[in-house]
């Protein structure tokens, strides 16, 4: 199948401001200008953040934008239709809700690639799924995880020899521009607690009085914007921490920063961090399972602290806020992250994947 035109399902359950929905947008728009036929069905409504390519076909859901992913008999049957009727050779899935409908939908000859975004040992998604996920992940074809931590809980769901270990692509980003509004301490991700933001509040407010012209911007939504700006109010940052919301290039924003934190309780591959890395930006994050380790050479490109632990992340953030010079070191090394994980490499590879997958079903 190496080199042949490929018919290949994506399969999400929204594409949306996040993570895995922008990785899925990138492994779409690279498979289309490879001359594959490619088409993402949607599960569910909701803005549609990250374009796709004229190239690739968008197939979202046609009910209720609203109607919730419980109600999961309705979405089942659209996406089993829309499967049988598309002669599709390979199923792509991202996200352990959409992996579970589309092992659910996919016809049995239609071999399926399902891929976790996150450390499953930590997330939780509801009950539901997780029972689902324990009974249908051993039919895919291969599951990707996006660190060798995860390897062993993958094997637990699917044959060893049918796990992959694929991180995320990272790629070249224009230099860092100096903000306008003084040195800038800068987060970025979904407003919830697995990424943090609250440890990060506690910390900024222990360093406040000794770098007063210092200011912390967290870019994005997410369900604890009313926690985090009620704990602002208590703590007496307002004025001082600005929480923008969801930016439409949220890059660009990132490269502002001075430094950039990522106080993230668990993480899968944190897209975020490496994008502050490629930018050139100063970076500290909580060693977190999984994946600031994998990112960050600690001492060399970045900055590692215990997760959890508001006061060793105030040391790490104290230790660069006061000395511009060590801040330029380590920002001096960080863009060498797109080297170690090169964009046109990782999604080659998920194209090696599908075809292995494909060929591997022909043959019976």
């Amino acid at each position: 199948m190496a080199g042949e035109r490929l018919r290949v399902a994506l399969v999400i359950t929204a594409l949306g401001c996040g993570g895995a929905e922008r990785q899925l947008a990138h492994l779409a728009a690279f498979l289309g200008q490879r001359g594959h036929a490619v088409k993402v069905f949607v599960l569910h409504g909701g803005e549609r953040f990250y374009p796709v390519p004229p190239a690739v076909e968008l197939v979202p859901f046609p009910g209720d934008g609203v109607t919730p992913l419980g109600r999961g008999w309705r979405r089942w049957r659209w996406l089993r239709r829309a499967l049988s009727a598309w002669p599709a050779q390979v199923v792509v899935s991202f996200i352990e809700v959409a992996n579970v409908f589309a092992l659910l939908a996919a016809p049995r000859h239609l071999p399926v690639i399902v891929s976790e975004r996150t450390d499953p040992r930590w997330h939780r998604p509801p009950r539901t799924f997780r029972v689902l996920r324990r009974v249908f992940y051993p039919r895919a074809a291969r599951l990707v995880v996006q660190s060798e931590e995860l390897r062993h809980w993958a094997g637990l769901h699917v044959a060893r020899e049918r796990v992959v270990v694929l991180p995320n692509p990272v790629f070249p980003a224009p230099p860092v521009r100096p903000g306008e509004a003084g040195p800038q301490l800068v987060g970025g991700g979904r407003l919830s607690r697995e990424k943090g933001f609250d440890l990060l509040l506690e910390t900024f407010t222990q360093l406040g009085p000794r770098f007063p012209q210092w200011q912390l911007v967290i870019y994005g939504e997410g369900e604890q914007r009313g926690e985090l700006e009620a704990q602002v109010r208590r703590r007496g940052l307002v004025g001082r921490v600005r929480l923008p919301g969801v930016v439409r290039d949220p890059a660009a924003h990132l490269r502002q920063g001075d430094i950039f934190v990522l106080p993230s309780r668990y993480e899968g591959f944190p897209n975020a961090l490496a994008e502050a890395m490629a930018a050139g930006v100063a970076v500290v994050a909580c060693d977190c399972p999984s994946g600031p380790r994998q990112l960050i050479r600690h001492g060399v490109d970045g900055l590692l602290v215990p997760p959890g632990d508001p006061e060793a992340l105030a040391a790490a953030l104290q230790r660069l806020m006061a000395n511009p010079q060590e801040r330029q070191r380590l920002a001096a090394r960080a863009p060498e992250v797109v080297r170690r994980f090169p964009a046109e490499e990782i999604l080659a590879t998920w194209e090696q994947l599908c075809s292995e997958v494909v060929t591997e079903r022909s043959r019976g």
